[in-house]
């Protein structure tokens, strides 16, 4: 099987990508929008909305592929790639796409290394691109051995079939409370996220807003669950606790117990309490206060997104031994190959992987992230695209649970 035509189209993604920097400190909303200009490099307002590229083999079968070009919603924060134009990236997916046609369909892993050590030019939103490549890749080599892309990827990494499915998480974005009985009604595996970008409204100017709002799922949770839903409480900070006490780590710590105690019985996880300005200073930050945590006795699991990046940035981490979880979020991290070696690597060092992403990846993306999830066995997996919790969750779910019907064991 060969690819007789590459091409690359311009295409939406989930959600919007937002200046996370202009909304930490403070910016004025004006409806759904925002009032003051941005600050990120690359945005042209706070909030604007996302761009992806389609890339589309034609194969020599008369068959097609594709898989999606994207940056996450914060792109340029933590020490992530900038936000991902088609017009800007234009000509350099013209030189992608020129690679790739003639090609022929062949061992997976060897085209996304050969793709990665190709010389584009400097300008290649590489992460963004070479996660759209090789997810058309995939699909192809499933074709090929007419097989589906989870028996693919893991008979690359070495594993047995999937057996079962992943655990999923959902973001319900700014509808922190139907968000959650949407959640509840569905049995998601973790919940809400809740987008907790602003002090004044999603924390208080003591912790006071969230610590409410924790007790409030938790409620909600023993009210309207079934007596075997035990999801875990899952809230993304993106660094406000860190802005609010300072970044002490003590302090901190004190404040996590409490909303341990709102949480119950359910356990917390507690994504990016701290952001730093470097990788170093995130590291340790947070080693200092998993420490802090540890001394008071506090189960709450510290989940790191910002600056655990790539695979070398997830490596550090997990060297460092300063985080309980790390999302690995997907298209930061460019081919599938370096995604699904995350994930495992994360296992192998006694860190809780969470196959993330962003709210902005496609349907398509959704859908491959799906097959990588069975395949290399992540604690959860983020629902996508969107924050509106059922498009995301029925595009995940129902991939895994078809794809498993489909599936003969193995071993």
């Amino acid at each position: 099987m060969r690819i007789e035509k590459a091409l690359a189209v311009p295409t939406w993604g989930g959600y919007f990508n937002d200046d996370l920097e202009a909304i930490r400190d403070g910016a004025r909303t004006d409806g759904f929008l925002y009032a003051d200009p941005p600050r990120a490099p690359g945005f042209t307002a706070i909030r604007q909305p996302s761009e992806a590229a389609s890339i589309i083999l034609l194969l020599d079968n008369g068959l097609s592929v594709s898989g999606d070009a994207l940056s996450v919603s914060y792109a340029a924060a933590g020490g992530r790639h900038g936000l991902f134009s088609f017009q800007r990236q234009k000509p350099y997916l013209e030189q992608v796409c020129a690679f790739l046609e003639g090609r022929s369909i062949e061992d997976f892993g060897q085209m996304c290394t050969d793709l990665e050590g190709q010389e584009f030019s400097p300008g290649l939103h590489r992460p963004a691109v070479f996660y759209g490549a090789s997810q058309a890749l995939l699909q192809a080599v499933a074709l090929l051995h007419k097989t589906s892309c989870a028996e693919v990827l893991s008979s690359h990494f070495g594993l047995k079939n999937p057996d079962r499915r992943i655990p999923i998480g959902i973001q319900c974005g700014a509808e922190r409370y139907n968000g959650v009985d949407k959640a509840i009604l569905k049995r998601a595996d973790a919940l809400p996220h809740g987008l907790i970008n602003d002090i004044k409204k999603t924390v208080g100017v003591e912790g006071e807003l969230l610590h409410a709002y924790v007790s409030w799922i938790a409620a909600r949770i023993r009210k309207y669950g079934a007596e075997d839903y035990t999801p875990a409480i899952h809230l993304d900070l993106y660094g406000t606790l860190g802005q609010v006490f300072g970044n002490d780590p003590g302090r901190i710590a004190a404040y996590l117990s409490e909303l341990h105690l709102c949480a119950a019985p359910f356990q917390l996880h507690i994504e990016t309490p701290v952001l730093m300005d470097s990788r170093q200073a995130q590291m340790d930050l947070f080693g200092q206060l998993r420490q802090a945590l540890a001394k008071l006795g506090t189960p709450v699991r510290l989940i790191a997104d910002e600056w655990a990046n790539n695979l070398e940035d997830i490596r550090a981490f997990i060297q460092a031994g300063v985080t309980d979880m790390i999302q690995v979020k997907t298209p930061d991290m460019g081919a599938l190959t370096h995604i699904g070696q995350a994930v495992l690597e994360c296992r192998a060092g006694g860190v809780g992987p969470i196959l993330g992403g962003s709210c902005v990846d496609t349907d398509q993306a959704a859908r491959i992230m799906a097959h990588l999830a069975l395949a290399t066995r992540p604690d959860w997996i983020l629902a996508r695209p969107g924050m509106g919790i059922d498009e995301g969750l029925q595009i995940v779910h129902n991939e895994m649970v078809r794809t498993l019907a489909l599936i003969q064991p193995s071993g």
